[in-house]
C-alpha cells in the first residue's frame, strides 16, 4: 500500500501538468460594450465569437492549424535573430567606415581645391623626376577634377 504522502504528490503532479480548455464567449452588448462570459450570449447580442482558453495559463488556446513551437523551433528562431543582429551590426560598421573614408576624401578634395584656387605658383615633379611649373590650362583641369571630387565626397 502506498503512503498518503506519495498519493498526494502523485495527484499534485497530475493536476499541475494537466491543461484544461474551456469555452468562453466574446460578444458586444446593446450598449456597445465587449462582454466575456462562459455561457452563450443572449439572443440580441452582436458579434458573438466562441473562444477556447487554456485555463492553466489563461492565454487563448493555440489555433487548430498552428502547433505550439517546439524547443528546436524556438532555438532556430533565437539563432536567426542572433544572426540578423550580427548582420545589422556589421552593416552599420561598414556604413561607418564608408562615412569615415568619405569624410577624409572630402577634406582632401577641399584642401586641394583651395590650394589650386589660391593662384600661387605650383610646381610638380614629372615622371622623369624633373620639377616643372603648372601652367594655367593644367591648373584649370586640376580645379575641375577637384570640384568633381568635392561634389562626390562632400554630400
Amino acid at each position: 500500500m502506498k503512503s498518503p504522502v506519495q498519493l498526494f504528490i502523485a495527484v499534485a503532479i497530475l493536476l499541475a501538468t494537466a491543461t484544461v480548455a474551456a469555452q468562453v464567449y466574446k460578444w458586444v452588448d446593446k450598449d456597445g460594450k465587449v462582454q466575456y462570459t462562459d455561457t452563450p450570449p443572449p439572443e440580441g447580442a452582436t458579434k458573438a465569437e466562441p473562444k477556447k482558453l487554456n485555463l492553466s495559463t489563461g492565454a487563448p488556446a493555440a489555433a487548430a492549424g498552428a502547433a505550439p513551437k517546439t524547443l528546436q523551433d524556438r532555438a532556430k528562431d533565437f539563432d536567426k535573430r542572433k544572426t540578423d543582429a550580427a548582420e545589422q551590426a556589421k552593416k552599420a560598421e561598414d556604413q561607418k567606415k564608408d562615412a569615415d573614408i568619405n569624410t577624409a576624401n572630402c577634406t582632401a578634395a577641399r584642401s586641394a581645391l583651395r590650394e589650386l584656387e589660391s593662384g600661387r605658383p605650383m610646381v610638380r615633379t614629372s615622371a622623369s623626376g624633373e620639377r616643372e611649373v603648372v601652367d594655367d590650362s593644367a591648373r584649370q583641369a586640376d580645379i575641375e577634377r577637384a570640384r568633381k571630387s568635392e561634389a562626390a565626397f562632400c554630400k
